[in-house]
């Protein structure tokens, strides 16, 4: 279903059918955290600012909680997620057009990201940035700045 409502949404459950289905898995195990993912999936669809921030923030809760994300990130524990759970919430918000907590969240991504030396989320912290000040502002220096950290680090 994850990957329907991300490549061809059309041939996926209806939001309420996939919902339910959600729930009850949930209902069972509420530590499942791609169930909470695909939750947060079906909620951007029907355009539900609650309950699809209410699923990313349980979904980044359960992937530390069961150290699923330590397990594929070495020695970095869950600080990876913690770092990506902050930049989706700013990602989020800034859908929404809730500028100003996106620049909050997309701060403490930044924070985050700095500590742990992650230059790939700092680059893509500086993608959401622009991004987030190209709905505030007009500003073309961010993108010129963003262009060239991706061209020294390889990245697309």
């Amino acid at each position: 279903q994850a990957s329907l409502l991300k490549n061809d949404e059309t041939k996926a459950l209806a939001p309420a059918s996939l919902q339910k289905e959600l729930n009850n898995l949930l209902k069972f195990n509420p530590d499942f955290a791609e169930a909470h993912y695909l939750s947060y999936l079906n909620s951007l669809r029907v355009q539900d600012v609650f309950s699809s921030t209410h699923s990313l923030l349980h979904y980044f809760d359960r992937l530390i909680l069961t150290g699923a994300e330590s397990k594929s990130n070495g020695d970095e524990g869950y600080g990876r997620s913690l770092r990506y759970a902050a930049l989706n919430l700013a990602a989020l918000h800034c859908r929404f057009g809730h500028y100003q907590q996106a620049e909050l969240a997309l701060q403490e991504a930044i924070r985050i990201a700095q500590e742990s030396n992650d230059h790939v989320c700092l680059q893509h912290c500086l993608s959401w940035l622009y991004i987030l000040e190209q709905k505030m502002f007009d500003s073309c220096v961010l993108l010129e700045h963003s262009v060239n950290k991706s061209l020294h680090f390889g990245l697309p």
